[in-house]
């Protein structure tokens, strides 16, 4: 297997796993906001047409994290698995659930997105956590 094929595997399969705990809140009524909508409207500028360059963006993003992920833990010289995986996902969603609470979510363009709550947040960690988990278990299996 080319082994710059993994982190692209990895990446998907992460953003997918990711992608359904991020749905949770809304899922389970604690919050509402739908970050791939979210994320298209601040390109789109409206809520309408939103969902595909949401889309678009966050499978992007998962796979060009995957890449750095992979490319942070082999330059300092950890394994590539499961739980060096769940640590950077966890600084990565320590720092994404501030950034989402303060600059998406206060300053959105459409109101609706201003929206936020607890769930809204700890799934965002939660999310994070088991994205980085799932890329590097996937990625160290297929090295």
């Amino acid at each position: 297997m080319n082994t710059w094929l993994t982190p692209l595997y990895g990446g998907l399969l992460g953003t997918m796993v990711m992608t359904v705990f991020l749905l949770m809140p809304r899922w389970m009524k604690w919050g509402k906001t739908d970050i791939i909508p979210a994320v298209g409207s601040l390109i789109v500028g409206r809520r309408k047409g939103a969902f595909l360059p949401g889309l678009i963006v966050h499978l992007s993003m998962g796979v060009m994290f995957a890449y750095l992920y992979v490319g942070f833990l082999e330059l300092s010289h950890l394994p590539v698995n499961a739980m060096t995986g769940l640590l950077l996902g966890s600084v990565h969603g320590v720092i994404v659930m501030l950034l989402a609470s303060i600059m998406i979510m206060e300053h959105h363009p459409i109101t609706n997105y201003h929206e936020k709550g607890l769930g809204t947040g700890l799934a965002q960690l939660l999310a994070h956590m088991l994205y980085g988990a799932t890329v590097g278990w996937v990625v160290g299996m297929m090295s």
